[in-house]
C-alpha cells in the first residue's frame, strides 16, 4: 500500500463546512491521472479564491501500470491527497467493487457529519466544480448531481456520435424543464438537469449509510445507489452548476456505460430513439396525481393517468415512502398498455414535440431560462 501524505490531514481544520472527501477509484489510469488531481488543485470558491477544504482519496486498486506512483508524481504538493493501494478479490475487482470500496473509505475518513463526493480518474472538473456541488448539501438537500460533459477529445469522435449526443443533450434538458413544469419537485426545481453518475455525485455520509452504501449489483452502481435514495425519500438535486469534463474514450471498463453509448450514437439520430413529447408529458401528468395523492389517498383520474389497474395504483399509495409509490406506480404502468399507447420515436423528432409542449405550457414561478434553446442544432 501506497503511504498516505498525513501532514495534509485531518480534513478541514477550523472550518464550518463539513468535512468532505472526493473518493476516485483508478486502476491503471497513470496516463490521465495527473490532470485529474491538478484539476482538482485548482478548485476555486463562488469568489473565485482557492478552495482547499476537501480531501481526496485515491484508491488504486489490481493495478499493474504505475498509477499510484504517478499519482505520487504529479500531484500538486498543496493537495490534501491519500492514496491507497488495495487488491480487490475476482468478485469485486470491476467498476462496481471499486465505487462501493472508495465510498465506503471515503465515508470512514469524512466522519458521521461529513460528505463524500465521487468523481472518476479520467475526469477533469471545472475549477469551481466542488463549491457548487457542495452548495446544494449545505441548503439541506441529502445529494447533489451535476452536469458531466464530454472532454475536448469529443472532436475525435464519429459525425454521427457527435450529432446524436447533441440532439439528445438538447432533448433531455428539455424533458426535464418540461417536467418541472408539469410536475415540479421542491426539493429539485428547476434549472436542473438529467444525470446522476459516479462522475459527478455528493452525498452526505448519513444519507450514504441510510441506504446501506453502494448496491450489489453488476452494473450502473451510481444509478442504483440514487435509485435506493428515491426510495427512501432522501432529497437529490440535480444541480447544472456543477460541471466536469469526462473522457470520451470507445473502450469502456464496463459492459454498460458511457462507451457503450457513444457507440450506439455511431447509428445516427434517426436511429436513436427515445420518448415522445407525448410520454414526457403523460408520465409527469401521472407522477404528479400520485404525489398529490399519496399517502393513501385516491383520485378518479389516476388509473387513465397511469394506463393502469386501480387495485395496482391503490395498493401504490400505501407504500411506506412516495419513492417506493412512485416505483409500484411505474411498475403498474409497465404491466398495462402504456408501451403501445407510446412508441419511441427518433431524437430530433421527441426534442420538436417536446419543445412544442413547453411553448404550450405555462411555467411556474421558478428561477432558470424559460425554454431551452436549440438554436445550435
Amino acid at each position: 500500500m501506497t503511504p498516505p501524505r498525513p501532514h495534509l490531514w485531518p480534513l478541514n481544520p477550523g472550518s464550518e463546512l463539513p468535512p468532505t472527501v472526493v473518493a476516485i477509484p483508478a486502476r491503471d489510469e497513470a496516463a490521465g491521472i495527473g490532470t485529474t488531481l491538478r484539476a482538482l488543485d485548482a478548485q476555486v470558491d463562488r469568489d473565485g479564491q482557492r478552495f482547499q477544504n476537501f480531501g481526496v482519496l485515491l484508491l488504486v486498486n489490481n493495478c499493474c501500470g504505475g498509477t499510484a506512483a504517478r499519482a505520487m508524481q504529479a500531484a500538486p504538493r498543496g493537495l490534501k491527497l491519500r492514496i491507497e493501494e488495495v487488491v480487490l478479490p475476482p468478485s469485486e475487482a470491476n467498476v462496481v467493487g471499486a465505487r462501493r470500496r472508495a465510498l465506503d473509505r471515503a465515508a470512514e475518513l469524512a466522519g458521521d457529519g461529513g460528505v463524500i463526493v465521487s468523481t472518476d480518474a479520467d475526469t477533469r472538473a471545472a475549477p469551481d466544480w466542488l463549491w457548487a456541488l457542495l452548495q446544494p448539501i449545505l441548503a439541506g438537500a441529502n445529494a447533489a448531481a451535476g452536469r458531466i460533459l464530454l472532454d475536448g477529445d469529443v472532436a475525435a469522435l464519429h459525425e454521427e456520435v457527435r450529432r446524436t449526443h447533441h440532439l439528445d443533450d438538447l432533448y433531455r434538458l428539455a424533458a426535464c424543464q418540461l417536467g418541472a413544469r408539469l410536475n415540479p419537485d421542491p426539493a429539485d426545481p428547476w434549472p436542473s438537469h438529467w444525470q446522476h453518475f459516479g462522475a459527478n455525485l455528493a452525498l452526505s455520509v448519513r444519507a450514504y449509510r441510510a441506504v446501506g452504501g453502494v448496491p450489489q449489483v453488476p452494473c450502473l452502481e451510481d444509478v442504483a445507489l440514487v435509485r435506493e435514495l428515491r426510495r427512501a425519500d432522501l432529497t437529490l438535486r440535480h444541480t447544472p452548476d456543477a460541471r466536469v469534463y469526462t473522457s470520451a474514450r470507445l473502450s469502456g471498463r464496463v459492459a454498460v456505460g458511457l462507451s457503450t453509448q457513444l457507440a450506439e450514437w455511431r447509428r445516427g439520430p434517426q436511429v436513436w430513439r427515445v420518448p415522445g413529447g407525448a410520454e414526457i408529458a403523460a408520465l409527469s401528468q401521472a407522477e404528479a396525481g400520485l404525489r398529490a395523492a399519496y399517502p393513501g389517498g385516491w383520485h378518479l383520474h389516476l388509473p387513465h393517468l397511469w394506463r393502469s389497474e386501480a387495485g395496482l395504483l391503490r395498493a401504490a399509495l400505501h407504500a411506506p415512502t412516495l419513492g417506493l409509490a412512485l416505483e409500484a406506480a411505474h411498475a403498474a404502468r409497465e404491466a398495462g398498455d402504456w408501451s403501445a399507447r407510446y412508441p419511441p420515436v427518433p431524437v430530433g423528432q421527441a426534442l420538436d414535440e417536446v419543445c412544442g409542449l413547453l411553448d404550450q405550457t405555462v411555467a411556474p414561478v421558478l428561477s432558470g431560462p424559460s425554454r431551452v434553446n436549440t438554436s445550435s442544432r
